[in-house]
Parts: C-alpha cells; sequence; structure tokens
C-alpha cells in the first residue's frame, strides 16, 4: 500500500527580529552617564580656575570637551544621542500604529520631527543665528530676553503644542503626563535657565573674575543638567508606552521589559 501523500507546508514564515531593551536599566544608564557629565563639567572648572592663560592647545581642547554647554563636547553628544533614541523608538510606535490602523501614528511622526531636528541644532547651534537679527528686531538691549532666540522658541513652543494637544489628549494618562513632564522639564533648562542667564549677565560682569566664572558654569550646569535628564525622561515613558499599549508590528518588535 503506498505511503499516505504529504501535503505541502507551507513556508515557514521569518522569524520576527525582536530587540529587548530593560527600560529601567537604560534609565540607571543614562542618569549615570548624566551624573558623570555634571562631574566632567566641575573638573573642567577648576582646571580653568587653575592653568591661567595662555594655555597649551591640548589643555584647550580639554577643557573644550568637558564643557557641558560645549559644541562637539561629551554633553552635548550625549543630549544628542538621547534625542535620536527618541526619534527611534517614536518611529517604532508610528510604524507600529500605522499597522495596526490608528491615527496617532502622524502624532508620533511629528514627535520624530521635531527631536530629529532638535539633534541637529544641538550640535550646530542653528537658534543661535537668530540673536542678533531679533534683538534688532525688537529692539532688544538687556534683560532676560538678550538671548533673543528664546523669543522664536517661545513662539514655536506655543505653536507646537497647540498642534500637538489633540494627539496628546489621546494618549493614554500616564504617557501624556509622563511626556509633558519630560518636555517641560527640557524646555525649562533649555529656554527658562538661558533667559535667567541673560537677565542676570549684567550682574555677573561686576563680579570678581572667581565668583563670576562659578556662577556662569553653575547656571551651564543647571541648563544642561535639566535639559538631559527631561530627554531622559522622555525615554523613559516612550519605552514605557511601548511595552504598556503599543500594538505589535510584524516583522520586527521592540520588546520593553
Amino acid at each position: 500500500m503506498p505511503p499516505a501523500a504529504i501535503p505541502p507546508q507551507p513556508p515557514a514564515a521569518a522569524d520576527p527580529l525582536v530587540l529587548v531593551i530593560a527600560r529601567r536599566r537604560v534609565l540607571r544608564l543614562l542618569v549615570g552617564a548624566i551624573a558623570a557629565v555634571l562631574l566632567a563639567h566641575a573638573v573642567r572648572s577648576a582646571l580653568v580656575l587653575s592653568w591661567p592663560p595662555p594655555r597649551e592647545f591640548a589643555q584647550t581642547e580639554l577643557l573644550r570637551i568637558l564643557d557641558m554647554g560645549g559644541e562637539a563636547a561629551i554633553g552635548t553628544w550625549l543630549t544628542i544621542g538621547m534625542m535620536l533614541g527618541v526619534v527611534v523608538v517614536a518611529g517604532v510606535i508610528a510604524l507600529a500604529e500605522r499597522r495596526a490602523g490608528s491615527a496617532q501614528w502622524r502624532g508620533w511622526v511629528g514627535v520624530a520631527i521635531v527631536f530629529g531636528y532638535a539633534s541637529i541644532d544641538e550640535q550646530l547651534q542653528l537658534h543661535e543665528a537668530l540673536v542678533l537679527p531679533m534683538r534688532g528686531l525688537l529692539g532688544i538691549t538687556s534683560g532676560p530676553l538678550w538671548l533673543a532666540w528664546v523669543v522664536p522658541a517661545l513662539v514655536l513652543v506655543a505653536v507646537l503644542a497647540l498642534v500637538f494637544a489633540p494627539f496628546a489628549a489621546r494618549l493614554p494618562r500616564r504617557t501624556r503626563t509622563g511626556v509633558v513632564v519630560a518636555i517641560g522639564l527640557w524646555l525649562a533648562g533649555a529656554i527658562g535657565v538661558e533667559m535667567l542667564d541673560a537677565a542676570t549677565f549684567p550682574w555677573r560682569e561686576a563680579m570678581e573674575p572667581v565668583r563670576s566664572h562659578l556662577v556662569s558654569a553653575g547656571l551651564v550646569a543647571l541648563e544642561e543638567t535639566m535639559e538631559m535628564l527631561g530627554v531622559a525622561l522622555l525615554l523613559h515613558v516612550l519605552l514605557g508606552h511601548v511595552r504598556d499599549h503599543a500594538p505589535a508590528s510584524a516583522g520586527a518588535r521592540l520588546v520593553v521589559r
């Protein structure tokens, strides 16, 4: 008796790519990195006060790298890396939401675009180009708006708040609260402390050099720490949203513990 024919089997589906992330461990790592950057900034202040000018090239480069508020410094690269993390996670959520047929995907794309641009500006300092034109346009000569890029920045924040309000209103309450707190902390550092820096500049100029340097370094540390903690918290919140709410996507999955 001939053996029974075995029906053809459909090709096995490829196993999805699964990336597992320990959310709390990521946050601890980021907070530790922020603390290390803050310590490096304190070391820089000590070196600035102990190395009288003119400084050697190697000393100058070291001071630049350790400066929390400097371009191409370790703090800047940490901030850019965290912002790109926000872009990636928001993009993953957007893809999953679109495949699930949810209109929320557009809002997540918007989040990715905002922080993608913010990461570029963090490196290139594009907003600084607005200072002189805005001073001339608005007749600003001193005060908290002296670093006048904050004026269009405040307008942009208000516009984006209105644009994203319907999207935010449809988010789960825990995600919405976390996003608002994180972005609020980020903006309070980036804009609020910048305005405080501008307002206190004449007062600091009248101080003796060592005290003036320490106050200025403290304001830079406060501004950059608030910015970095805000972005780190936002990334933590988005990973929590992936864990609790984002629909699974075919072909690749981000698993958050």
